[in-house]
């Protein structure tokens, strides 16, 4: 079990460097609990920035950040093709 998980995405459209990073922590809950609740709750960041995701039963925080972080790459992926614009892939590291 992993408790933090980072992805790191350097790519280009149309020939400007770009960075994503996606962070996903894995906390303890506080408080009661529930019977049959998960203890870890996750929190994302993407880019400095907070994110929603349904990490209720994560218990891997490595595998988590990967499926969000490939996610958000297919995404953009799909919107420079529509728009007409080049998208590059340089590096992609998982932590």
């Amino acid at each position: 079990m992993e408790l933090k998980g980072i992805y790191k995405l350097s790519y280009t459209i149309d020939k400007e460097p770009k960075d994503l990073m996606v962070t996903v922590e894995l906390k303890m809950i506080d408080g009661l609990m529930k019977k049959g609740q998960n203890v870890w709750e996750g929190h994302v960041m993407v880019s400095d920035r907070a994110y929603e995701e349904d990490l209720s039963h994560c218990v891997n925080a490595k595998v988590a950040c990967e499926r969000i972080g490939h996610k958000l790459r297919d995404e953009m992926k799909t919107k420079t093709k529509a728009n007409g614009s080049s998208f590059r892939i340089k590096n992609e590291t998982i932590k």
